[in-house]
């Protein structure tokens, strides 16, 4: 449990540090208006493919710790990690349409991609904080894993609505990096808890 640990929290990092060079790159996208995969179409998508993957493999370690610390209880959680880590693994090879352009094949993968990974995240911080409230390994972090899982939940029905509501657009960028930090914030928890196999 301690090396899964380890190297989900390591594959956070590179992810974290992947995302931080790419929003001081001359990209010419607004962190408060562009989506994160916008950097995936400009001359800096070695950058976000590296992110990408860091964060699969974060899901994928998570996932096996998991597993180590929680056994049957974890299934599900574990289930949707995995989801996780495969749609991160490959959205990179899927890039967005450039706004303004029309809708390809390739853009729609991008966009169930995004959500299978999104919604994946999510759902595993709510099955995890389940799984938690019966007594046992990492038992006190139930009520983090639910507070950041309504985090997440809440970023991304406002996502929804800056695609329905044009007054909100200019901040989808903004709302979306919320979700950004919420989700690396959950795998950030469970990843030190169990690199130091806490309780």
């Amino acid at each position: 449990m301690t090396a899964a640990g380890v190297i989900s929290l390591a594959a956070l990092l590179a992810t974290i540090g992947s995302l931080g060079y790419l929003h001081i790159a001359p990209t010419g996208l607004s962190p408060l208006r562009n989506a994160v995969s916008q950097y995936g179409i400009t001359p800096y998508k070695a950058g976000y493919r590296a992110a990408t993957l860091a964060f699969s493999a974060a899901g994928l370690a998570l996932a096996l710790a998991v597993s180590q610390a929680l056994h049957d209880r974890g299934s599900a959680t574990i289930a949707m990690l995995i989801v996780f880590a495969a749609a991160r693994a490959a959205i990179s090879w899927f890039p967005m349409d450039r706004p303004g352009t029309p809708h390809t094949q390739t853009g729609g993968i991008h966009a169930l991609l995004a959500i299978a990974a999104f919604g994946s995240a999510t759902a595993a911080a709510f099955r995890l904080a389940g799984a938690l409230s019966q007594p046992g390994a990492w038992h006190t972090l139930a009520g983090t894993s639910r507070a950041l899982g309504w985090l997440m939940l809440a970023c991304l029905i406002a996502m929804a609505l800056t695609r329905r509501l044009a007054a909100l657009g200019r901040w989808f960028g903004a709302i979306e990096r919320g979700f950004y930090v919420s989700a690396i914030a959950w795998f950030a928890t469970f990843a030190i808890a169990a690199a130091t196999h806490a309780h």
